[in-house]
C-alpha cells in the first residue's frame, strides 16, 4: 500500500464530479498522489449520490466492495447519500468517517482530525470563520487527472419544490458562485489545457437571482466566452423555463458554446407533471426545444424522464412515450421513480407495480437508442470538432462532439485532450466511427463546435 496515495468514486452528477475534483486537489496538496489500484491507496474517498433507492444502493455495495479491496486504507464517504443519511452509512462496516457536501470543502480539515497526513493549516483557502458558504468556495486547485474536459461549478442548490426531489434537502436552496470566482477559476483551468469547460451546478438556470447585483446565466456565459479564447464552453442541464430567448441567440451565435443542451422533461403527461409539481406545461417543454431546434439544426437534445410515477397509468405513459417520439429530442436518461424520504410524493397512493415499471421503463430505453441512431445517421459523412477523451476498449479512442455524439476514433490518430476536425464514416446502433481529417481543429482560424 502507497503510503501518500488516495483514490476517489464519484456516484451520479457532473456536479459531483467537480466537488470530487476539489476534493482531489485539497489531497493533491497535502502531498497525496492519485493512486488508480484502489488496494495500493492509504486513503479512499467514495462521493455518493441519493437522486433514487437504487443510487443508495449502489453507495452501499460500492463500499462495501472497496473496504474488500483495500482491508487497510482509510475509508471517508461524502456526498449527497451522507448528507441525507450519515447513519446508515456508518452502520457499514469499515467506514471509518462520513462527512456531507457542506463539509467537502473543508476536507484538509478532516484529515487533520483523523491525523492523516501531514497538517496544512489551511483549509483550501476557505475560511471557517466567516460564516462561509462553503460550499460556494471555489477551491484554489481542481484535480481532473488526465481527463481531456473539466467542470466548473457556478451554482448550487436548488429553488424548485418538486414533489419527488431530494436535493434542495441536500443541496440546499440556490446560491450562485460570484462571477468573478468563475472567471478566475476558468482562467486557471484553461490555463492547465483543458479545450473544453463543462458549466455544472444543481439548476443552473437559476444563476444570479440570488446574487446582491442580480445577474443571469446568459450575462455569466458572456463573460466568459470573452476570455475563453478557441476553447469550448459547455452547459449540461437547463431547466425547462430557463432556456430563454438569450441562451438560445447566445448558442447560435458563437460555436465556442457547445450546441449541446440536456433539458429534463420528467414526464409528457400534464396530469403527471401537476402530481410532480414541475413548473411547466408539455407544449412549453416543447416550444423551448423547437427554439432551439430551429435555431441550431445540428443541436443535441437530451430529457431526463421519471416512470412509474405514483398515478402514472397507461393512458399517461402512453402520452409520455408519444410526446417524446414526436419532440425534437435525441437521448434519453431513463430513471423509475422511487420514494425518497420526506418527499410529498413519497406519500401519494396508486404506485405503479413492479413488472409494469421495468416494461415502460425497457420501451423508452428502446425509444432513446433509436432517436439517438437517427439523430448521429445524420451526421455520417459530415464533419464535426470533437475533443479527445479516452481509449477504448476495443483498442481505439473515444472522442466527444460539441453536439455530444461519441466517436471511436483510430488509436494514435489524435492526442488525448486535443480537439480534432473528424468525419464521421458511419453511425452503428451503439457508436459512431469516425475518421480524423486534417489538422487539429483549434489550429483553424475560427475553430469551434461546429459541423460542415
Amino acid at each position: 500500500m502507497s503510503r501518500r496515495g488516495f483514490h476517489t468514486v464519484t456516484l451520479g452528477c457532473k456536479l459531483n464530479r467537480f466537488d470530487t475534483a476539489a476534493i482531489e486537489g485539497q489531497l493533491a496538496r497535502r502531498g497525496f498522489q492519485p493512486e488508480s489500484d484502489v488496494s495500493r491507496a492509504s486513503v479512499v474517498i467514495v462521493n455518493t449520490c441519493t437522486v433514487t433507492g437504487k443510487a443508495d444502493a449502489e453507495a452501499r455495495r460500492r463500499i462495501r466492495g472497496l473496504r474488500r479491496d483495500n482491508p487497510g486504507c482509510r475509508l471517508l464517504v461524502t456526498g449527497c447519500y451522507a448528507e441525507l443519511d450519515a447513519e446508515a452509512i456508518r452502520a457499514i462496516e469499515g467506514v471509518d468517517f462520513v462527512f456531507g457536501n457542506r463539509d467537502k470543502p473543508r476536507l484538509s480539515g478532516i484529515l487533520d482530525e483523523l491525523g492523516i497526513g501531514e497538517p496544512e493549516g489551511s483549509l483550501d483557502g476557505v475560511s471557517v470563520d466567516r460564516g462561509c458558504d462553503a460550499a460556494l468556495a471555489l477551491p484554489q486547485a481542481l484535480h481532473f487527472g488526465d481527463r481531456s474536459r473539466a467542470f466548473l461549478k457556478v451554482q448550487e442548490g436548488c429553488r424548485l419544490v418538486c414533489s419527488y426531489c431530494i436535493i434542495p434537502t441536500v443541496r440546499g436552496p440556490s446560491r450562485s458562485v460570484p462571477p468573478d470566482e468563475v472567471e478566475r477559476a476558468a482562467v486557471a483551468l484553461l490555463e492547465k489545457g483543458y479545450r473544453e469547460i463543462v458549466l455544472t451546478g444543481v439548476n443552473v438556470g437559476d444563476y444570479g437571482r440570488d446574487l446582491a447585483e442580480r445577474t443571469s446565466l446568459a450575462t455569466l456565459l458572456r463573460r466568459l466566452l470573452a476570455v475563453a479564447g478557441p476553447n469550448r464552453l459547455r452547459l449540461n442541464s437547463l431547466e425547462p423555463l430557463t432556456v430563454t430567448d438569450e441562451i438560445v441567440e447566445l448558442m447560435a451565435s458563437d460555436p465556442r458554446l457547445a450546441p449541446h443542451l440536456q433539458v429534463p422533461l420528467q414526464s409528457g403527461s400534464p396530469a403527471i407533471l401537476r402530481a410532480m409539481r414541475r413548473n411547466y406545461r408539455p407544449e412549453q417543454y416543447l416550444e423551448r426545444l423547437q427554439r432551439l431546434r430551429d435555431a441550431l439544426p445540428h443541436v443535441g437534445l437530451g430529457a431526463d424522464v421519471i416512470v412509474a410515477f405514483p398515478g402514472e397509468t397507461d393512458e399517461r405513459f402512453r402520452e409520455t412515450y408519444d410526446f417524446i417520439a414526436a419532440a425534437p429530442l435525441n437521448y434519453l436518461h431513463v430513471f423509475a421513480w422511487s420514494p425518497r424520504p420526506a418527499t410529498p410524493a413519497a406519500a401519494l397512493p396508486d404506485r405503479v407495480h413492479g413488472s409494469i415499471v421495468r416494461r415502460r421503463s425497457a420501451a423508452l430505453r428502446r425509444l432513446g437508442n433509436r432517436l439517438s441512431h437517427r439523430f448521429r445517421a445524420g451526421f455520417e459523412g459530415r464533419h464535426l470538432d470533437a475533443v479527445v477523451l479516452a481509449p477504448r476498449a476495443d483498442g481505439r479512442v473515444r472522442a466527444l462532439t460539441g453536439n455530444f455524439i461519441e466517436v471511436a476514433l483510430d488509436a494514435g490518430s489524435a492526442a488525448r485532450g486535443e480537439v480534432v476536425r473528424v468525419r464521421v464514416a458511419r453511425a452503428s446502433p451503439d457508436d459512431t466511427l469516425a475518421v480524423v481529417d486534417g489538422r487539429p481543429a483549434w489550429a483553424r482560424d475560427g475553430a469551434g463546435a461546429g459541423t460542415t
